[in-house]
């Protein structure tokens, strides 16, 4: 259902478009974070060190899909601007430009990905334990096959927020969460495959996925005949829009890379536990990240529709509304997480040691999450009105800051120890804030826009 957000209270448009996309984020995570949790429990013992190479392999994951995450963010803002601004005609060519465009690209890098699987795995992030080393690259490789799949699923689900319809996404996503969970379970403990079970899972769930996202909108939203499959015009303004986030969010999962990288550096020195308290911990500090995701892309529709229809000082009022919803979120999210880190990170069935390392990580996460809450939602404004570029350079500000800090911390100045993947953090954070503040209060942003009502 199509979803007019320029008119009426701000605050309640934007939450109850956020709440689903919530829900569909949760139930993405709580599939995640199951496969961690059934191969740490069904498949550690047959298979040592299957914990570890699905936890290696995570920011590897993230950097297949930074281009599909990024590009997705240029196919909201154009629907969304071109659903404010009514131009229908435009909104079906944008529809199918988009899955063209992600489902092409989500080929080519599959292709990429599995070739280079073993060099990022063994140059990039120097993975020493040969076991793990091996059980890494089934299950990573396995998993590029279904890279196609999400692109296109994430395709047709920035298309639908665009216009206002979050809650399709949380119906698909519920039904393939229940199935993962339940392949999962049948191919790791019945069948015995190990990480290779939760992969082949994992693939099966985005197949089945896809399959429903792209019945519903050719249902819902069937394109008028003679309608263009590819517009060239069209495409270029997403990959104009999305590209900065493409490039910034594959830079984050780079950083990512690096910060694995670190912690497997402990982990060979001789840490006991580390690499399955960084996995585990990341898993459940994952779960802060879903009311701020979803509040930012609500925010994000509803800044784009608004733009489009001329009328930013609703865009004003709706920051500051969710400003103080994500903020007070997100604080009471941390009360949780902070008193409850060590019944949490024992379901994942690890050793004493693993979880002591992880109750540090997730209790520092805990105590400065209200700054990225801060930062992320200004964000959403900013995608919104199709200024993601100067959003990516602030993200790539607060990666580069956490990064270099953190290896200077380690290798030059001995500031850090382990730590070091967790705690600097916060400076990165900060530096992002401080940006975008600037980029909003100065007023840059509004002159992004590419749709106005009224317009050819």
């Amino acid at each position: 259902m199509k979803k007019d957000m320029t008119q009426g209270r701000e605050w309640k448009h934007i939450l109850l478009f956020a709440l689903p996309i919530m829900a569909g984020n949760l139930l993405q995570q709580l599939y995640n974070t199951a496969d961690n949790i059934i191969v740490g429990n069904f498949a550690e013992g047959a298979f040592p060190g299957s914990f570890a190479a699905v936890g290696t392999v995570a920011p590897l994951t993230f950097l297949y899909l930074a281009f599909a995450m990024g590009l997705g963010v240029g196919v909201s803002v154009v629907c969304s601007q071109l659903f404010g601004a009514q131009q229908h005609d435009r909104l079906a060519v944008a529809f199918n430009t988009s899955i063209l465009l992600l489902s092409a690209l989500g080929v080519v890098i599959t292709v990429v990905a599995w070739f280079l699987s073993p060099w990022l795995l063994h140059t990039v992030l120097r993975v020493a334990d040969s076991t793990v080393y091996d059980l890494a690259l089934i299950y990573l490789r396995i998993y590029c096959l279904g890279l196609p799949f999400q692109f296109a699923y994430n395709a047709i689900a920035s298309a639908l927020r665009g216009v206002g319809d979050s809650r399709a996404s949380l119906l698909f996503l519920l039904v393939t969460s229940i199935i993962n969970v339940v392949l999962d379970l049948w191919f790791v403990i019945s069948f015995s495959w190990g990480v290779m079970g939760a992969a082949v899972a994992t693939v099966i769930s985005q197949v089945i996925c896809v399959i429903l996202a792209y019945i519903y909108l050719r249902r819902k939203f069937p394109s008028p005949k003679g309608t263009k499959a590819f517009d060239a015009p069209l495409c270029k303004t997403i990959t104009r829009i999305g590209l900065p986030t493409s490039v910034q969010q594959s830079i984050v999962s780079l950083g990512n890379v690096a910060m694995m990288r670190l912690v497997l550096y402990f982990s060979a020195a001789g840490v006991i536990g580390v690499i399955d308290a960084f996995t585990a911990g990341s898993r459940v500090d994952m779960f802060m990240f879903v009311p701020v995701i979803g509040l930012q892309s609500a925010l994000a529709s509803f800044t784009g529709q608004n733009l489009g229809a001329n009328k930013p000082e609703r865009v004003r009022r709706g920051y500051y509304q969710t400003l103080g919803i994500c903020v007070g979120i997100s604080v009471a999210l941390c009360v949780l997480l902070y008193a409850f880190a060590r019944p949490i990170l024992q379901l994942f069935g690890m050793s004493e040691a693993a979880i002591e390392i992880g109750i540090e990580q997730v209790r520092f996460y805990a105590k400065i999450f209200w700054i990225f809450a801060g930062y992320m939602t200004l964000g959403g404004v900013l995608q919104g009105a199709g200024d993601t570029l100067l959003q990516s350079a602030a993200t790539l500000t607060a990666l580069a800051v956490r990064v270099v800090i953190a290896y200077l911390g380690v290798y030059a100045f001995a500031w850090f120890g382990y730590e070091s993947a967790w705690e600097t953090l916060a400076y990165g954070w900060v530096a992002a804030l401080i940006i975008t503040n600037i980029r909003y209060y100065t007023g840059g942003w509004k002159n992004k826009v590419i749709a106005h009502r009224g317009e050819a």
